[in-house]
């Protein structure tokens, strides 16, 4: 945190003649005060200036500050022309550490505005620079320079891809400052955006100190990283499946989307099987085993010198077998092929469907923008793709005059159903896919099928003497499936090793987002307190009654961390658009005040600019300096007009004329407050004069 000693502008007129002023400041409650236009957002705004904030108090790329001090002001019914001119800002910090910001506003010897002049304690004054890259890093960035000083660091989230900032010192600072020209039309109403998401809501959260600042984008994170394993999961699935596919395995109790029920152990247990022309299901192992087993067999009998060949009876069983086989192979391609064609069919109907599914949703969500549907077709959406039962007995409906609260839930219902078409059509299509592998499979086989057929043919009329073609091809082929068979299992055990560390990881996602979510209850708990705190000043300050007891600060997303109204029938609404303008400016001074005294990192400064907009009643304003005075380690420097009231004074001979209302130095005498004890005043005096602040120095 850091006080302001004071504040000090000087200008020079062509003859060197130097004007200016000089304001001194205490630590809590400072007030600012004068007629009219007499230079108390000049003041400010040089506060401003030299913090480098300037985009807090400005509109566009202006600077914020006033043309008496850059360009011409009046004395003594002359015009000044301003001929060089810079402000001075002195601070100190909890460490009490003294320092000094020069920064120039016109310069004749070519002086750049964004480069600001610092001295700590008595060292040298060091250069620092403002808008540009690396101010807030480099380490002769000036915002690098305040944070460090100020004892503010800038929120950032480390991760792997490197550090990303969360929030920019000049939006943190926007709980310091409110200027008086379109600083009370909202909360935090200048800040500027630099495209932070949610900027407003990061501000209370990083004040108040809750975990949700950073952890949000740690979230986020997770939620990325947690899709990224899902795709890899899928993907993974996927590609062994169709390997599987291909050799007509396939893999039970394996969905292709992550399911939580799949722990490490499971995926373990997970096993490969295949249908067998029996119409049997076997593990891979037993395949394996009977594979290898024929195998042994078969190369054992190749390796006996013998003249003995399979007899004519064997090998006209096995051409039977091959014969069966083949026809089975061909009967169970044909209906897959139509089981494929089916397939198309509803997908292709489906598609169509889903069409006009989202035209019925266009036309709908139009409705939202209406008061009456005149005249609507309604496509019917005909079968369930879970059932294929029907959904609607007339295919063609009519509606006339269907009242836009009817048509909006409609809109939920076809939403769903677009879902529910998409999910099937995508699942329907990965089937296609398993089909497309599985009749490549029995093409291949049949393939087999022929040739050993063809060799069986020929073993048949062959001589007796010729070594058996059959038995040599058939121990060739074995072997090959055998290899085959065996690679498969490697793959299998590898591919449940990455299921496992996919399963692992998401496990170690989950509870980490657990823990983040437990950390919420405690932001939470902040967030009530810093809500009793705001309720007691808006009573405190004369908040309407009827609302009152309906506010309290959201914890949702929509608003969240700032007051809202809770109002019957809809949605909790924002504090602003419930409130009339005085109640609204309550609630601001409410707002501030409260992050002020609850704030676990704050500049440790509140500027309030005219606080009494829209003719705040006296004793409103009086229980803003009273609680402002209560905060005695913090500063609070409230600009306030002396002469802001017209009224009705009755003369002796009964005639009334209008008369300002001088009344803030009555309005501090009636709170009870003492000046240099409660409050420090700075009361500006021009004898009559515009831009009074700015006064002959000598």
């Amino acid at each position: 945190m850091i006080n302001i000693q004071s504040i000090e502008a000087i200008v020079l007129d062509k003859q060197k003649i130097r004007y200016g002023f000089k304001y001194d400041f205490s630590a809590g409650l400072n007030i600012i005060s004068g007629d009219n236009s007499s230079g108390k957002s000049t003041i400010l705004s040089c506060i401003y200036y030299c913090l480098g904030m300037e985009q807090l108090a400005a509109t566009g790329n202006s600077d914020g500050l006033k043309e008496c001090l850059k360009s011409s002001f009046k004395y003594e019914n002359n015009t000044i022309s301003v001929d060089e001119s810079h402000a001075e800002l002195h601070l100190y910090n909890e460490k009490k550490d003294f320092a000094i910001v020069k920064r120039s506003i016109k310069s004749n010897y070519g002086e750049d505005a964004n480069i600001l002049f610092v001295q700590v304690n008595d060292g040298d004054f060091e250069e620092k620079f403002i808008h540009a890259k690396g101010d807030s890093d480099h380490e002769s960035g000036f915002y690098r320079w305040l944070s460090d000083f100020s004892g503010i660091d800038i929120p950032v989230f480390e991760s792997e891809s490197g550090v990303q900032k969360i929030l920019y010192l000049q939006q943190i600072f926007a709980s310091s400052f409110v200027e008086q020209t379109k600083g009370w039309s909202d909360f935090f109403a200048q800040v500027p955006i630099f495209g932070t998401k949610k900027a407003k809501q990061k501000i209370v959260e990083f004040t108040l100190g809750l975990s949700g600042l950073v952890e949000e984008f740690e979230l986020d994170k997770l939620k990325e990283e947690e899709k990224e394993i899902k795709t890899y999961w899928s993907n993974s699935v996927d590609n062994f499946q169709s390997l599987l596919a291909y050799n007509n395995f396939s893999t039970p109790n394996l969905p292709r989307i992550f399911t939580t029920d799949l722990t490490p152990k499971k995926i373990s247990k997970l096993t490969i099987n295949t249908r067998a022309l029996n119409d049997k299901y076997e593990s891979l192992e037993q395949v394996i085993l009977y594979t290898k087993t024929v195998f042994d067999e078969l190369q054992k009998k190749n390796s006996v010198n013998t003249d003995l060949k399979e007899s004519n009876s064997l090998l006209l069983q096995r051409q039977i077998q091959l014969r069966t086989d083949l026809k089975f192979l061909n009967e169970e391609i044909n209906t897959l092929q139509k089981e494929k064609i089916n397939e198309q069919t509803k997908i292709s109907k489906y598609e169509s469907t889903l069409e006009q599914l989202k035209r019925e949703i266009e036309v709908l969500e139009g409705l939202q923008k209406i008061n009456h549907l005149e005249t609507f077709h309604v496509g019917s959406v005909k079968n369930c793709p879970v059932c294929n039962s029907s959904l609607s007995a007339n295919p063609d409906i009519e509606l006339q005059n269907v009242e836009r609260v009817n048509a909006i839930k409609s809109l939920s219902f076809y939403k769903a159903e677009r879902s529910l078409y998409e999910s099937y059509i995508k699942s329907a299509k990965n089937l296609l896919e398993r089909f497309d592998r599985t009749l490549l499979y029995y093409n291949e086989r049949i393939s087999d099928l022929r040739i050993n057929l063809e060799t069986i043919d020929k073993e048949i009329v062959d001589d007796s003497r010729i070594p058996s073609r059959v038995a040599i091809n058939d121990e060739i082929n074995y072997r090959f499936e055998l290899n085959k068979l065996e690679k498969v299992k490697v793959q299998f055990d590898q591919f449940k090793v990455y299921l496992t560390e996919f399963a692992e990881n998401l496990s170690a996602i989950k509870e980490r987002r657990e823990i983040l979510k437990s950390h919420q209850a405690q932001d939470n708990e902040l967030a009530y307190a810093f809500q009793k705190t705001f309720l007691k000043y808006l009573e405190s300050f004369g908040y309407s009654k009827e609302i009152l007891g309906r506010i309290f600060i959201s914890t949702e997303e929509n608003n969240k961390l700032f007051p809202v109204v809770n109002t019957p029938g809809i949605i909790p609404q924002p504090i602003r658009l419930m409130s009339s303008a005085s109640d609204f400016i309550r609630a601001q001074w409410a707002f501030y005040l409260s992050l002020l005294v609850k704030a676990k990192f704050h500049l440790g400064i509140l500027v309030l600019d005219e606080p009494g907009q829209h003719a705040m009643a006296t004793e409103d304003l009086k229980m803003l300096l009273k609680e402002a005075a209560k905060i005695k380690n913090r500063q609070v420097i409230i600009a306030i007009s002396k002469e802001d009231k017209i009224k009705k004074e009755e003369l002796l001979d009964g005639s009334t004329i209008e008369a300002k209302e001088i009344n803030l130095l009555t309005m501090i005498k009636d709170t009870g407050l003492t000046d240099g004890k409660d409050y420090k005043l700075n009361m500006i005096d021009g004898n009559g004069r515009k831009d009074k602040c700015i006064q002959r120095l000598i």
